[in-house]
């Protein structure tokens, strides 16, 4: 049995657009994940990397990454959005040409910008209500409630 509803691709877009950040998954003999910001432009996921680091060193071995973003339902307001996620599977590559994506030419200093090549991609909306036992817990539900009562 599902437990989520797959995304049509403007419901996917919209989400895309919506939110910024993420977490990014490297390759490699042990996990390695951050939280990192992302752009949505022309259909394509941009994300700004420093330099330097455990990320660039993980990233030279293997450009194969895994990008997640999630909006948990108790992030939405009154807990009416259903919980979204994205599971993005594919390779970063350098942006030679920031232009293309209306971000000017200026040099970033000590940064440089991906696109992400997607191989495969899952984007569903969870279809449960138990999930709603969990979002009692978390600050946004209990004044939710809250905005309820009162």
């Amino acid at each position: 049995m599902s437990y989520g509803k797959r995304l049509t691709n403007a419901e996917l877009t919209t989400f895309l657009n919506a939110n910024r950040h993420g977490i990014l998954a490297f390759a490699g003999k042990t996990p390695y994940a951050l939280p990192m910001g992302y752009l949505y432009r022309e259909k394509t996921l941009l994300l700004c990397l420093t330099d330097e680091g455990k990320k660039m060193e993980r990233l030279k071995k293997s450009k194969s990454i895994c990008y997640t973003i999630c909006k948990p339902r108790w992030e939405t307001e009154k807990l009416k959005t259903p919980c979204t996620s994205a599971v993005i599977e594919g390779k970063l590559e350098a942006v030679k040409d920031k232009s293309v994506y209306g971000l000017g030419s200026k040099k970033l200093e000590n940064m440089t910008l991906y696109k992400l090549t997607i191989a495969e991609m899952g984007a569903r909306k969870c279809i449960r209500k138990p999930c709603e036992l969990f979002a009692g817990k978390s600050g946004a539900a209990v004044k939710a409630r809250g905005k309820k009562k009162g």
